[in-house]
């Protein structure tokens, strides 16, 4: 039996240890065998600093970025690319839930099309503010792009923005026909906790353009998000969400 690619999962965070703690259990409790995660931090970032001391664990790698209080997400997420040392990356973004079977399903669906990338088109999303669950609408939603390294270290890049630095990177790998888009919402929970990177304007619009989900499976996915189910119980409730 051939031996799996090396996937690199890329986390940009930035003094959000509860969030980022969460990050690195849903790397941990995925189902794909050959992973790291690969996470960025500005050199003032005590609190991540502290967390990463304290991880024994060789697939969790930290990259220190200096101190600019210029830099933007999209260099960050570059420095993020050359330092992983996957065949493939995939974002993971610290404030995000990925389900356990997430790397292992994109990576299916790159080996049977023959094509570098991967991006899921539609998610659940989660309104901590108002405690609501969405059914996305159907769109190629950036975070949940999974892609060939060589691809962005031979000439692609994220844009230098501090937001939406990876619109352009998308639409740019789709205009090359290097994408094969799925339709899995189970897969990722998209998360408005009140410190995300776009305004509550930007999140208003896109709880506008999704389908509520019910009582019952707003209060689930708050569970999974909490940490009240474990790795296993969190995949059955995802796999079993149909409303």
């Amino acid at each position: 039996m051939s031996t799996p690619p090396l996937v690199s999962c890329l986390c940009v965070t930035l003094g959000r240890p509860r969030l980022l703690e969460r990050a690195i259990g849903c790397f941990r409790g995925q189902t794909y065998p050959r992973k790291e995660l690969v996470i960025v931090y500005e050199s003032f970032d005590q609190p991540t600093r502290d967390i990463l001391d304290a991880i024994d664990d060789p697939d969790i790698v930290g990259v220190e970025a200096p101190d600019d209080p210029g830099v933007t997400l999209g260099s960050l997420r570059n420095l993020a690319v050359s330092k992983c040392s996957g065949d493939y990356f995939c974002q993971w973004d610290d404030d995000d839930y990925s389900h356990p079977g997430r790397i292992a399903f994109q990576m299916g669906v790159i080996g049977q099309s023959g094509l570098p990338a991967c991006i899921l088109m539609q998610w659940l999303i989660f309104d901590e503010a108002g405690g609501r669950a969405y059914l996305s609408n159907r769109r190629p939603w950036e975070g949940g792009l999974l892609c060939k390294t060589s691809l962005i270290r031979e000439g692609m890049k994220y844009d230098d923005l501090k937001v939406g630095e990876d619109t352009p990177l998308v639409k740019k790998l789709f205009s090359k026909g290097l994408v094969f888009p799925v339709i899995m919402p189970r897969l990722y929970i998209y998360t408005y906790h009140g410190g995300n990177t776009w305004s509550r304007t930007h999140w208003e619009k896109i709880f506008a353009s999704s389908r509520p989900l019910s009582d019952e499976s707003s209060r689930l996915i708050r569970g999974i998000l909490d940490g009240t189910y474990d790795t296993g119980q969190a995949a059955e409730i995802l796999d079993g969400i149909s409303d």
